[in-house]
Parts: C-alpha cells; structure tokens; sequence
C-alpha cells in the first residue's frame, strides 16, 4: 500500500467547513492597519515571533502583531486560505504541494535550514531490529504529513537504497503522537520534527542517518501568506520581516532567550529544553536545493506539476 500523491487530492484538501470557518473566526481580532494575525507552528522554529515581540522589534516597525498556535502545515494553509490569518509558518514543501494546485500562496520568509545538525530525520523505537533502509521494506512509517519535507526524504533515501515507494506504507500522524505509536509498536518507524526529534532522541531512537542526508539544505519550516494580503500590505510584511530578521539576530546570539520561550511555550521537560540543540535561525532561502527538491517531488507523485519558484516565492522576500 503505498501513499495517496498530491496530484490525486482535490483543493478541497485544503480548504475548510464552513462550521470550521466559523468557529476559526473568533479566534482572530478584526485587522487593523499594521497588524498582522499569525499562526505559528506548534513543534518549534517559531521562538523568534516571540523574542521579537520581547525585544520590541516588531514595536519599534509600528506593528500590532498576534500570534495563535496553528495546527499541521496543511491546517495553517486552509486558515490562511480561509482569511483567518495573515502571515502562517508551514512546511517548506507543504506550500509547494498547495502552489502546484494554483492556490495563491507566498513563501515571504524562512525560519530555518535542514542544517548540518538534523532536527527531523527517520527514527527507529529503541530495540527495534531495523538498522538499515533495507530493513524497512514492508513497515509502516509514521510522519507528520505524507506529501511533505519527510515523505520526500524517505522516497529520496528508498531510491538510493534501490527500492521504490511501494516497499513502504506511510502513515499520517499527528506531530505529538508519532512517539508513542512506535512506541507502541503501531508504525515501525517515524520521521518526527523539531522539539518531537529531539525527544525521540532522549528516549534512546535509533536513526538511519542517510536518509537526512536526502533533504539537507533545503527550508525546513517558512512563513508564508496569501497574494492578496501581500499586494495589499507589502510595507507591512518587510516591517514584519526586518523585524523577524532582528530577532533571528538575537536568537543567534543569545541561546538563552530562544531556551526561555521554549520553558513558556511548550510542554518539554525542563532538562530537555537546557540541553537541547539549538538550530540557527535563518532568513533567507536556498533557492536551488528547494528548486531541485521541487522536481523530485514532482517524480515522485507529490504534486501534478513542477511550479516556478517565482510563482510562490515573494519578490522581496530575503535572499
């Protein structure tokens, strides 16, 4: 069995009830000028939203800014689609699959790289018997979203391994419950992210290493929005920007304030958050990783067409 491809669904994947819309309508005040309405991820990467309003970056840019936890990269782009926010963060490849449908998203902003120093990547429950991609032909992989930054990354790793997407099932989960599924023994293997890797990693996973190698370079988790608030409100999104990039600059510098939203915002164990690796914030994109990773996703089914990147990526977004 293998995973549903993009190219299959219908743009109703991404859209919302309209009892949903409903309800998502009063969870954002009206905009004013100035404002912006974000959601942010809830698995990491979104610390410099935070600092920024700390530090008074987005004050001193004159900026109402209000923040709200999204949900999975698909979810934040049905909000966003909805009009229930201005500015979402999203997978990198999440976007790609809604831009190849024709909906009308932007990429304005990046959080960060899959770096040097992996904070997602294909992970094994302690003890398991799986110790190479091999090993993985006929298991179930959980992931947080099949046509996304992990499924490419395990169909990638499956091709240089000689096996084809059809050796494995992938299996759609919710970011905070992969763990406990291969835990449980209900997928064999899982592809977390951000905070959700890094305790997979405390609790003793295993992890086939090669596979991450597949996506390394490309965006992990973006800010993006819709074109029509961008045409309309492009100075506010570069005061937003030059905010965030100011932010990014002090997260850099000081782990601490990064370590402090963390202790605020999420759940973790405090011995977790003192000593967990801290991913550099990064602004701007690398266009031709993300422009290569975008044809394979194509090859691979994940969406029906190859989309330039100049059809989502904003003019000014940072370089």
């Amino acid at each position: 069995m293998t995973a549903i491809s993009v190219s299959r669904r219908k743009l109703g994947a991404f859209m919302l009830t309209a009892a949903t819309i409903a309800a998502l309508s009063a969870s954002f005040a009206a905009a004013d000028e100035n404002s912006v309405r974000v959601l942010r991820s809830p698995v990491g990467t979104f610390q410099g939203l935070y600092i920024a309003e700390q530090q008074g970056y987005f004050k001193e840019k004159g900026l109402k800014v209000e923040v709200k936890v999204g949900g999975a990269p698909s979810q934040n782009i049905a909000q966003l689609q909805a009009g229930q926010a201005d500015v979402i963060m999203s997978g990198s490849f999440d976007l790609v699959a809604a831009a190849a449908q024709g909906l009308p998203v932007y990429a304005v902003l990046n959080t960060q790289d899959q770096g040097e120093v992996a904070t997602t990547g294909l992970m094994t429950p302690p003890g398991s018997p799986i110790k190479t991609l091999a090993d993985l032909k006929g298991k179930k992989i959980g992931m947080p979203g099949i046509q996304s930054t992990q499924g490419l990354m395990i169909y990638r790793a499956l091709e240089r391994a000689g096996m084809t997407k059809s050796d494995v099932t992938l299996v759609n989960l919710p970011f905070d419950a992969m763990i406990e599924s291969a835990e449980k023994g209900n997928v064999d293997a899982i592809a977390p992210i951000g905070l959700f890797f890094s305790l997979a990693q405390s609790k003793g996973f295993g992890e086939l290493k090669e596979a991450y190698q597949e996506i390394q370079g490309t965006p992990a988790v973006i800010f993006a929005s819709s074109r029509d608030w961008v045409g309309k409100n492009k100075e506010t999104l570069k005061a937003f920007n030059e905010a965030m990039q100011k932010a990014y600059d002090y997260g850099n510098e000081h782990p601490e304030a990064v370590r402090a939203v963390d202790s605020a915002q999420t759940k973790m164990p405090p011995d977790y958050i003192k000593t967990r690796y801290i991913a550099p914030f990064v602004a701007g994109f690398q266009r031709d990783k993300w422009e290569a990773a975008i044809k394979d996703m194509a090859k691979f089914g994940f969406i029906p067409r190859v989309p330039a990147l100049s059809d989502f990526v904003w003019e000014d977004a940072p370089k």
